[in-house]
């Protein structure tokens, strides 16, 4: 890996992976269309900065030119689900004799998720037109010899749009916990820095190619247990509001952000854990930070 490119870099996986891939040595350019988030995410100047709009083909070439190995992590909001299979159609076409490329993906292109633990062999067929987006976004790039890596929902530094980010970040000012389905659900979550440290080590895998991974979490947890790690971090207790898909359905008639996020509800109240059986196989016992030690990161990250 002499030369990597990361496409999204100003997201939170984007940003931890420059870092994962600068402190191997590799030289770096980080990716963004927002040229003031990357002077502020990037000022070392031994990171090149490239404004680029990947849904510009143009843009998607000159954004990965002279690369070896290039790591797209691009992410859109609900309401721009559609540009995924766009910008993907344009990394692709840069990729014949090209840089080889990493997918950074989540798990939504297996919903609905009809079997536990879900691993790589699971149905990705049917779900709504997210989880489509997502699921044509992947196969454009694989077709084209990407790995694909498959991430659970994630929290950590530098994160600020996930269901557990979201608890957590509540719980540091001091306001009540809007917490989705019940707190008893055991569900699995992935620390950023370990999720990047697992994608730049497979990036270096030939074999990895063509393929989907699933990067592990740190096994299911249900949010009792966070909120016993959180109020101990802390030093006072939480206050909490659980909600279910008939309060989510009240909720989305007045709230935007509710209802986009409707449709996953499903998901996100029921149980869920990860199958990281091929990963290990490949790369072997794959480091991962205990939820004790992570979460009180996260909290002083949030506390800043």
């Amino acid at each position: 890996m002499k030369k990597a490119a990361v496409l999204g870099a100003t997201g939170p996986t984007g940003k931890h992976l420059v870092a994962e891939l600068t402190a191997r040595g590799a030289k770096v350019r980080a990716v963004s269309r927002n040229e003031a988030r990357l002077s502020r995410a990037f000022p070392d100047p031994a990171v090149e900065r490239v404004v680029a709009n990947l849904l510009q083909p143009e843009d998607a070439k000159r954004a990965v030119a002279g690369s070896d190995l290039v790591f797209h992590c691009l992410g859109f909001p609900m309401e721009r689900m559609e540009d995924h299979p766009i910008a993907a159609r344009n990394l692709a076409s840069t990729l014949d004799g090209g840089p080889r490329c990493v997918h950074v993906s989540s798990y939504w292109s297996y919903i609905p998720i009809r079997k536990l633990p879900l691993n790589e062999e699971r149905p990705r067929v049917d779900g709504n037109k997210a989880v489509r987006m997502r699921r044509e976004a992947e196969d454009i790039l694989q077709q084209a010899g990407a790995a694909v890596v498959h991430l659970p929902d994630f929290y950590g530094p530098q994160v600020h749009t996930s269901t557990i980010q979201r608890a957590l970040e509540q719980a540091v000012d001091g306001k009540p916990i809007q917490w989705i389905g019940s707190p008893g659900v055991r569900r699995e979550y992935v620390f950023v820095p370990d999720a990047m440290k697992a994608v730049a080590e497979l990036a270096l895998r030939p074999e990895a190619f063509g393929e989907r991974w699933i990067v592990p979490g740190a096994g299911p947890i249900a949010f009792e247990e966070i909120a016993e790690i959180v109020e101990k971090h802390l030093g006072r207790p939480l206050r909490l509001r659980a909600a279910g898909q008939f309060a989510l359905r009240l909720a989305s008639f007045f709230l935007r952000d509710v209802r986009e996020f409707l449709p996953m509800a499903p998901t996100y109240i029921s149980p869920i854990h990860y199958d990281g059986s091929k990963l290990r196989n490949l790369l072997g016992e794959i480091p991962v930070t205990p939820y004790a030690e992570a979460i009180p990161q996260t909290l002083d990250w949030l506390a800043l």
